[in-house]
């Protein structure tokens, strides 16, 4: 009888307690596209192996579900937009932005709309994005702005981005917000117009490296390996000689979605690489000191204008820590 006790308490303990990663081990999430090559190229060319770490990529197939699963706390890590952290951080997830390290000069989800469409014709209908978060109501915002529209004005509707395509086909959609081919698709097909992006959404679209609190923290010892291993990803991702390898090793690991990824072809992978513009150590350490701030606050001031509810005190200290990269930075000078 005690047996059976003590068979039915393990039990109990097994089903109640969380079930986590294998010690020592971390997650980082992506999502199919060149912007996440460096977690890809980490993985890849054993760089968290050389740090002595164990860093698992978890890859989810659309953006909406990628966001998802850094809502509900499902990694350690991922590379996010400034605007998308922000977010993050101001609806209390615990997300620490860890340095800046892209452009995304007109890359990733752009507005499509259709010929002849203005901010004002937009006014009561639908905008299609592909994932219902800051980051892309950024870019539907600062479109409107400069016809003086709201972003309340128009009605802001979710779908993947293979539904939003096909509705703006049929013309039930007269703008729509998407990534990868279907962008080139929708021009082609559905007469559509790409708005270009202002200053102040490549600002706001910068790629970071992102560290999501759990209710134990990650040493420092380790978030200094993890750096370690990105910051070797991105000298490799900007030495020319690694581009055959790199496309490769993309080609392989988005095998399923190469049209998201928007590198199905040697045009669209050349386009999109030119795009994604990954900083050396110089610009690492420019961004991350004298620029990064500015960025937040600016960020923060579009946000006030839509008028997000509910968000939590604005504390930029708690939110931004560079302090590891430029230490790392240092350190492997």
């Amino acid at each position: 009888m005690k047996n059976v006790k003590s068979v039915i308490i393990s039990l109990v303990i097994f089903l109640v307690t969380p079930v986590c990663v294998r010690a020592g081990t971390y997650t980082a999430g992506i999502f199919p596209h060149i912007s996440f090559a460096h977690f890809v190229v980490a993985d890849e060319k054993g760089f968290y192996k050389e740090e002595g770490v164990e860093v698992d990529t978890l890859q989810y197939e659309y953006m909406s579900d990628w966001i998802l699963a850094m809502e509900n706390n499902k990694m350690n890590f991922s590379a996010t937009w400034t605007s998308t952290h922000m977010d993050m951080y101001l609806k209390g997830l615990n997300a620490v932005q860890m340095g800046l390290v892209c452009f995304n000069k007109e890359g990733h989800d752009r507005l499509v709309v259709k010929k002849g469409m203005t901010p004002e014709k937009l006014k009561g209908k639908p905008v299609a994005i592909c994932a219902d978060y800051f980051g892309i109501h950024y870019i539907v915002y600062d479109y409107l702005r400069s016809h003086n529209v709201r972003f309340s004005e128009v009605r802001v509707v979710e779908m993947n981005e293979e539904s939003a395509y096909e509705n703006f086909i049929k013309g039930r959609v007269q703008a729509i917000v998407v990534v990868g081919d279907y962008i080139s698709m929708a021009v082609k097909n559905g007469n559509g117009v790409v708005v270009p992006w202002s200053e102040a959404i490549v600002n706001a679209c910068m790629g970071a490296f992102v560290n999501f609190r759990k209710k134990t923290s990650i040493p420092e010892a380790d978030l200094k390996k993890v750096m370690c291993a990105w910051l070797k990803s991105l000298r490799w991702y900007n030495d020319p000689s690694n581009d055959k390898e790199l496309r490769a090793i993309l080609t392989r690991r988005f095998r399923n979605n190469l049209v998201l990824a928007d590198i199905a072809d040697d045009e669209h992978y050349r386009a999109t690489r030119k795009r994604q513009q990954y900083f050396n150590d110089k610009d690492l350490l420019y961004y991350n000191t004298h620029f990064i701030r500015d960025v937040y606050e600016k960020i923060l001031k579009a946000r006030k204008d839509i008028g997000y509810p509910g968000d939590v005190a604005y504390n930029y200290e708690d939110m931004v820590n560079t302090g590891i990269m430029l230490e790392v930075l240092k350190e492997m000078k």
